[in-house]
């Protein structure tokens, strides 16, 4: 174990001295801060009530990838997630408004956490299925707030899909690793 712990501390002192924070970290944190300011100014014009930036947040930090090719790939991937957990999401909801039993309600999150992983994996997209349950779970552990079951899960879904198109776009706008990769290849061409 002594070995084990030196050998830990002796990498972490190795990446110390190469640190660095790369652009990936920083086109992350900007994509969190357009987000974080969208909806603040959303809320602030009163457009934004009913919108959490949460689920935008985690999408962002999910959707950046070293690539625009690789962001807008996750994003579709996520997709079918992200569709997949909204509906769940708003079926919990309604059976909740029926129902109004708490053991049904563990079931029913249960139950769809399974059909999320099911069918993603069916799919052959089990990259989606983290995203797909944060927000399965984003709508069906809240309550309808006096809205329905259907407007929540479109808000929550809006949510996700923002964090998605703004990370995609902060790829794609700032420091294009795909643009660069096809200048090169021109500048090569051309010689």
């Amino acid at each position: 174990m002594k070995k084990i712990i030196r050998q830990y501390h002796r990498d972490i002192k190795r990446r110390a001295g190469n640190f660095s924070i790369g652009m990936r970290t920083v086109k992350t944190a900007l994509a969190i801060l357009i987000c974080l300011l969208v909806f603040a100014v959303a809320k602030h014009m009163g457009i934004a009530g009913d919108f959490d930036a949460f689920l935008a947040l985690t999408a962002a930090v999910i959707s950046m990838q070293d690539s625009v090719k690789g962001s807008i790939q996750i994003g579709l991937n996520r997709l079918h997630g992200i569709v997949l957990g909204t509906a769940l999401g708003m079926v919990v909801l309604y059976v909740d408004l029926v129902a109004r039993n708490a053991i049904v309600h563990v079931l029913l999150v249960t139950v769809g956490t399974i059909i999320i992983i099911v069918v993603c994996n069916l799919l052959g997209t089990n990259q989606a299925i983290i995203m797909g349950c944060v927000v399965f779970f984003m709508i069906a552990l809240q309550t309808t707030q006096g809205m329905s079951p259907w407007a929540l899960g479109v808000h929550r879904f809006l949510d996700t899909m923002a964090g998605v198109v703004i990370a995609i776009a902060i790829n794609h706008l700032i420091h294009n690793p795909d643009k660069m990769d096809d200048d090169e290849s021109n500048e090569a061409d051309s010689r």
